[in-house]
């Protein structure tokens, strides 16, 4: 019997080449059109052989390329897409926007996030990185891990980096919040931490096999459309909250804290 997409390839998605990667975010954000096509028709449609297809589907656990599509023809996500509440931007934009996040949260395996819960739950020391993007969210994580009871460091200068590098111990864990990935301060500092301590790092980017994700113990990967408006990035790190929050929800489940 054919299961959910996600469910089924909730595990072996990870394990995912960048082509195979790019490959899969098709499948997702176009999930009502390839449900209903051949395999030629998706391969032309990506510009990749039918073989490619074929391996990739075999690689996410299905027995072949008609096994995928049953799979998708049982997936609830069109129904629940539906449900969605709109948002006022133009264009395809308004219906991307909440599909995008409602994928990167139906795509988080379990299996990973008991284990990032299961570390919570040791109460390490959690440092927190982000880009310019995302710098709001890291001042917001700050508050709610602080607010659990965790020592929790958001540095926001060069200075205040340099100084937390030599505190940082094995025992610790680093959330890094990077959609590209490739932030080149956030990169410098785990890099100088791992030259001499290897705490837990736990990400969340973009899926495309990025150095950020290279690097973590535990990568959660979002879809969003990059978006630029005069020269300001208004990318949506919408999904990138949702996934830290659905953590830090499971971890107050696990360790019972009272909840007002």
């Amino acid at each position: 019997m054919a299961k959910d997409f996600f469910k089924a390839t909730q595990e072996t998605s990870r394990s995912l080449n960048q082509t195979e990667r790019k490959l899969f975010e098709y499948v997702v954000k176009n999930m009502a059109l390839v449900k209903g096509m051949k395999i030629r028709e998706l391969a032309a449609e990506c510009f990749i052989s039918t073989t490619t297809i074929f391996r990739f589907a075999k690689k996410l656990g299905f027995s072949g390329y008609a096994d995928l599509i049953n799979s998708l023809l049982v997936t609830a996500h069109n129904e629940k897409a539906k449900n969605l509440p709109k948002v006022s931007v133009k264009g395809m934009y308004s219906s991307e926007y909440p599909k995008n996040a409602m994928e990167a949260i139906r795509v988080m395996s379990q299996n990973q996030a008991d284990e990032v819960v299961k570390l919570l739950l040791d109460k390490p020391d959690i440092y927190i990185l982000t880009d310019d993007n995302t710098h709001t969210i890291g001042q917001y994580c700050e508050r709610l891990f602080i607010g659990l009871g965790f020592h929790a460091y958001f540095p926001e200068t060069a200075y205040q980096k340099r100084n937390l590098v030599n505190r940082i111990s094995d025992k610790d864990m680093l959330l890094a919040l990077s959609y590209t990935g490739q932030d080149e301060e956030i990169i410098d500092f785990i890099s100088r931490v791992f030259l001499t301590k290897h705490p837990y790092l736990l990400s969340v980017t973009r899926a495309d096999n990025n150095r950020l994700e290279n690097l973590s113990d535990t990568n959660f990967y979002i879809f969003a459309d990059e978006i630029r408006v005069v020269g300001m990035d208004l990318t949506s790190s919408v999904a990138m909250l949702m996934i830290v929050e659905l953590l830090i929800y499971n971890y107050i489940e696990k360790s019972n804290t009272e909840v007002m």
